[in-house]
């Protein structure tokens, strides 16, 4: 199979709906294409680690798909109410480690990868490549409020998305190749919420609120749940990059976040997504894509909160 000359994927969260990245995958496998590295966060982060233990698309298809949805939500029994957190993620940790990462971690991975999460301390991208895989994701999944934050080598982390919705950067890190970008987050300009987010955002009372939030200690919970939220309350401004010779595939597999019932019509639209891009030239365009552009998030519908993680 062909290593895909180099070919960096890189995958966006969704929960549920990150199954499309799986989809995607299948068909660059069809056309002969292996990706010789991958960044990930959130449920994208997931998806990235196994990947790059050496599994083949469909083999990720058929273990993630395993898991009935109630062993899922099972995760989410794990209250942190000390944590300012409705999910510690401990129990989160232990699961994947036992049922997907057999307790792997990087040094384990068959190819170059990059698990994007937020520092806490200064709002800006931690890519973590070395560690236990399962603590990782987990950092990449922190919501503020919702999943705690993890301690990593002395920096709190958060969701990964808080950066970049699509780990472009987290991709670039690991070569010079070119870089596919995968979203299949909620499209904000179907969602309310983010539109009202948006509008807020746009007051300067609420600047100055999200000024304040990011200020906080991070020495106590409380401190790193309003940092958390400050950060991100930014988020929602902030333009997503395209580095040079890169491409963003955006995805909408008609499913909602919470729908691990529904994970295979995921990956049948990542696949008909894929192969449709493949017939359309993308193989072709990454090899000479000549500048990086801005794209507006707006405009592309991608967001560092498309959903809860």
């Amino acid at each position: 199979m062909n290593p895909g000359n180099g070919l960096t994927v890189a995958l966006g969260g969704g929960t549920a709906r990150a199954m499309a990245h799986v989809g995607v995958l299948l068909a660059l496998e069809e056309a002969g294409i292996r990706p010789a590295a991958v960044a990930g966060t959130s449920f994208g982060a997931i998806i990235a680690a196994l990947y790059a233990l050496g599994l083949s698309a469909a083999e990720l298809q058929r273990l993630l798909t395993a898991p009935r949805s109630r062993h899922i939500w099972a995760q989410a029994l794990d209250p942190a109410p000390g944590a300012f957190s409705l999910v510690r993620g401990r129990k989160l940790e232990r699961w994947l480690d036992a049922t997907l990462f057999s307790a792997a971690g990087f040094g384990d991975a068959t190819m170059p990868l990059s698990i994007a999460t937020t520092s806490l301390g200064t709002g800006e991208l931690a890519a973590l490549t070395s560690g236990p895989l399962a603590r990782a994701v987990v950092a990449s999944c922190s919501l503020p409020l919702l999943f705690a934050p993890v301690n990593i080598d002395g920096d709190w982390l958060v969701d990964g998305g808080f950066v970049e919705a699509v780990p472009f950067r987290a991709g670039t890190l690991l070569g010079a190749g070119p870089v596919l970008g995968i979203s299949a987050g909620i499209d904000s300009e179907r969602a309310g919420m983010v539109r009202l987010l948006r509008s807020l955002r746009q007051r300067d009372w609420a600047r100055r609120l999200s000024d304040w939030s990011v200020a906080r200690s991070i020495a106590s919970s409380p401190g790193r749940a309003l940092r958390g939220l400050g950060w991100a309350a930014r988020s929602y401004a902030r333009a997503q990059l395209l580095p040079e010779r890169s491409e963003l595939l955006r995805v909408d597999p008609q499913i909602a976040w919470w729908d691990f019932h529904r994970l295979e019509l995921a990956v049948e639209a990542g696949l008909a997504a894929g192969r449709q891009a493949l017939e359309g030239g993308l193989a072709e365009r990454l090899l000479w894509q000549p500048a990086a552009v801005e794209v507006d998030r707006e405009r592309t519908g991608m967001l560092a909160a498309d959903q809860p993680e």
